[in-house]
């Protein structure tokens, strides 16, 4: 991981769009704190939570707490929250401003190698199960399950680190970053699978979504985003470039629940969108999007210089890429058995050892039967090695090595 740039001691106002304010605004009341790292001690604590625990408690392995609400609460630069294996229920959103600092990060992480579930069935209507709104926090091999609103969320947020998250099953987006001055965080090794928000039609649901906001160094890595009912990565106004690498989406954007008025999209990567949509150079590469209710990738109205290489669009309802006003390059990516096509593109766009391009073959694929892709992940948290997807040989496009 690359180092992040430190920030100096003013700090940056956290905004969001007009429409994302309504919707803080309407949000159930949690755990919330506001001091910052000038205002509490930065030695390096460890918290442990326990579901055998108790909130009277220290904190300590011996007299562990009992509820995350409690170990959120004391967290502050260089704190550890290790959390024993189990199912936790909070009865209110999971919140905190509280800001670490890249020297002296807030970490929340399973204790050794236990099983931590988040289940967000006790939460009211609406609620999501984390919300930060703070810098330089890790939190990682956890299950955020069954929230009613989002599964995870941060907010004009700078070097986070989200990594090993297994988030499902709620009733709005899996994981999203949101607002202004959202800088340098990593998403990686994510599963955001099975969101879906019956209440307004499956439209609001994605796996990823990085929503009405800006900042730059943004960067998703090994995630497989699938049978959300809305999109599987979504950039919607989102102002700034953001990579996306080695990452899966499939199977977005079918009514899997009998939800009324379905209206969930099933783009795989949704690459833009707003009225207007903001112009970002967005880069995503060796990623794959197959199974899909509408396009593999498009641009969604995003109008500016777009990256996509060595990708591949596989049997997706529409068509593989769709960039129509972009001046998106599209390079050595791979289209196969979408239904309305390989790709749409408009002038602007430069499309080079694309399998639409003149003198371009379109190579076989060693395999397609995708049921291993939703098996277990490596042993270092990486997608697993499947040969989904792949081609051989010197004429190799599309997704590096397969899948």
């Amino acid at each position: 991981m690359s180092r992040r740039r430190r920030r100096g001691r003013h700090r940056r106002p956290r905004t969001l769009s007009l429409t994302a304010v309504a919707v803080v605004a309407s949000a159930a009341a949690g755990v919330y704190l506001t001091a910052s790292p000038r205002d509490a001690g930065a030695a390096e604590t460890t918290v442990v939570v326990s579901p055998d625990g108790d909130d009277a408690n220290t904190g300590s392995v011996g007299f562990p707490f009992r509820t995350l609400e409690k170990a959120l609460s004391v967290a502050r630069p260089g704190t550890t929250v290790r959390v024993r294996g189990g199912t936790y229920r909070p009865s209110e959103t999971l919140r905190s401003s509280v800001d670490g600092s890249p020297e002296q990060r807030i970490t929340v992480v399973p204790h050794g190698s236990e099983d931590v579930r988040v289940d967000g069935s006790a939460l009211p209507d609406g609620a999501s199960l984390l919300e930060l709104s703070a810098d330089y926090w890790t939190v990682s091999g956890i299950e955020f399950r069954n929230a009613p609103g989002r599964g995870v969320v941060c907010t004009s947020c700078t070097g986070g680190l989200f990594e090993d998250l297994a988030v499902h099953d709620n009733g709005g987006n899996g994981f999203t970053l949101r607002g202004h001055g959202t800088d340098d965080n990593l998403v990686r090794n994510l599963d955001s699978y099975g969101n879906h928000d019956d209440a307004t039609g499956g439209r609001r649901a994605d796996g990823i979504a990085f929503t009405s906001g800006s900042g730059t160094g943004n960067r998703i890595t090994g995630a497989r985003v699938f049978d959300n009912s809305d999109d599987g990565v979504d950039l919607w106004m989102w102002a700034d470039p953001v990579t996306v690498e080695r990452t899966w989406a499939f199977g977005n954007g079918k009514d899997r629940w009998g939800i009324p008025g379905f209206e969930g999209e099933g783009n795989g990567f949704r690459l833009g969108g707003g009225d207007p949509a903001p112009s970002a150079a967005h880069v995503v590469n060796d990623s794959a999007a197959w199974d899909n209710a509408l396009h593999g990738f498009t641009e969604s109205g995003n109008t500016g210089g777009l990256l996509l290489a060595r990708t591949t669009a596989y049997a997706n309802g529409a068509r593989g890429y769709y960039f129509p006003t972009s001046a998106t390059r599209l390079v050595e990516n791979l289209a196969v058995a979408n239904t309305a096509g390989k790709a749409t593109t408009g002038d602007a766009v430069l499309s080079q050892g694309n399998n639409w391009d003149e003198g371009v073959g379109t190579p076989a694929f060693a395999g397609t039967d995708a049921t291993a892709v939703r098996g277990p992940r490596a042993a270092d948290g990486s997608l697993p090695d499947t040969g989904f997807l792949r081609t051989d040989g010197e004429e190799a496009i599309g997704v590096t090595g397969g899948l």
